[in-house]
């Protein structure tokens, strides 16, 4: 497996270096962000055996390109490490399991020694940040993140109680990536949050993205709410032409 270099990486490392099992995906994990998945292929049964064994966690990295035919997979060099929560095996030998994203990632090297991937990592957090600036953020990404949800539900037929509210996270990181984890936006832009080691731009990133799909979803409620009254039959008369 490669990495490729595709989404930049702007992250400082913490200097601690790890090798770690990797499980390439279609999918991005975020810190503290739970996931539930279904393990089915061997070498990757194999590996969820050793780390529910050894109490290991193991990596997901996105995929950025795969080759069917030589079996081969690329990823991006940036992921997060998962802690295997739960597990159920099934009669059929697969195994349900659910996740918790802990630490981000970047890989130096991967090697091929055993039946799954493993990849050297080197783990990094977020640079430090003015408290006042990242604070205002944070305050606006979580009142638009609330609007969000709000309107979103609602275009989906659930209307939320006078006393129903989405409790959401004060600390500034944890909110960074629930919002990362609910935007609706591709893989590749919330691997680029993933990676991303400004906790201020990942913020603004957010917030400007929020503002955008409440937006739209203001918009979408207005439309859905027009009342179309029928035309009389000789509305349209004056448009004809007599010949």
């Amino acid at each position: 497996m490669a990495a490729t270099e595709s989404g930049q990486f702007n992250g400082g490392v913490s200097g601690r270096i790890s090798e770690i099992p990797l499980f390439p995906l279609d999918l991005v994990l975020f810190p503290q962000m739970v996931q539930p998945l279904h393990i089915f292929e061997e070498r990757y049964l194999e590996m969820i055996h050793r780390c529910i064994l050894e109490r290991l966690p193991f990596g997901i990295v996105l995929v950025s390109e795969a080759d069917s035919s030589e079996n081969r997979v690329e990823t991006f060099r940036v992921g997060c490490t998962a802690r295997i929560e739960h597990f159920e095996h099934l009669p059929d030998g697969r195994i349900n399991i659910q996740i918790v994203g802990e630490e981000r990632f970047r890989l130096l090297d991967t090697h091929e020694r055993m039946s799954y991937r493993t990849g050297v990592a080197e783990f990094f957090d977020d640079i430090p940040a003015e408290s006042e600036t990242i604070l205002a953020l944070t305050d606006e990404v979580q009142k638009l993140l609330r609007d969000f949800f709000t309107r979103y539900m609602a275009m989906m037929g659930h209307e939320l109680a006078d006393d129903e509210e989405f409790d959401l996270p004060d600390n500034p990181s944890l909110l960074s990536f629930v919002a990362a984890r609910a935007l609706p936006i591709t893989n590749e832009e919330k691997q680029a949050l993933l990676a991303e080691n400004d906790l201020e731009s990942r913020l603004i990133t957010e917030r400007d993205t929020l503002l955008r799909e409440v937006t739209r979803l203001r918009r979408t409620a207005e439309t859905q709410q027009i009342v179309w009254k029928p035309l009389a039959p000789d509305a349209f008369a004056s448009f004809l032409c007599p010949n």
